[in-house]
């Protein structure tokens, strides 16, 4: 396998911020106990593009670039963006997938909270709607 770009390298590094949450989808190791379904914290991307992860079950082996296959969970909500959720979702005013009704209503409501969250992560917002705030990510 050839080394990574620099840019490929830069947009794993991007993606895959220490401390996220990453669950294992396929890899490709005869001698690791892993397997698809578990889930660790991003420590690191090194230069060759491996996510150094430190795994629930303890374990610390990274996913190499190329050949390992990970998905980014979405980060666990707050309860306090939830209870808010839940009461504009309440009065019915507004489609849920119109975010910039909601951020308006949030902004009304003094729901700064929901406001941070749909202008700071909107890809989480439209997640946890479609979701109901269970994981989700993409590869």
């Amino acid at each position: 396998m050839n080394n990574p770009s620099r840019a490929a390298v830069d947009a794993r590094k991007a993606r895959f911020k220490p401390g996220c949450r990453v669950e294992l989808v396929n890899m490709d190791d005869p001698h690791t106990n892993l397997k698809p379904g578990d889930r660790g914290n991003v420590q690191m991307v090194d230069s060759i593009g491996t996510v150094h992860i430190q795994w629930d079950n303890g374990s610390t082996l990274g996913a190499a670039y190329g050949v390992d296959a990970i998905r980014l969970l979405a980060p666990p909500v707050g309860k306090a963006v939830t209870e808010q959720i839940l009461a504009i979702r309440g009065t019915g005013t507004t489609n849920m997938f119109d975010a910039n009704a909601v951020l308006r209503i949030a902004l009304d409501s003094g729901f700064l909270e929901l406001v941070d969250f749909i202008i700071t992560d909107s890809k989480g917002y439209s997640n946890f709607i479609l979701t109901g705030g269970r994981d989700g990510g993409d590869e």
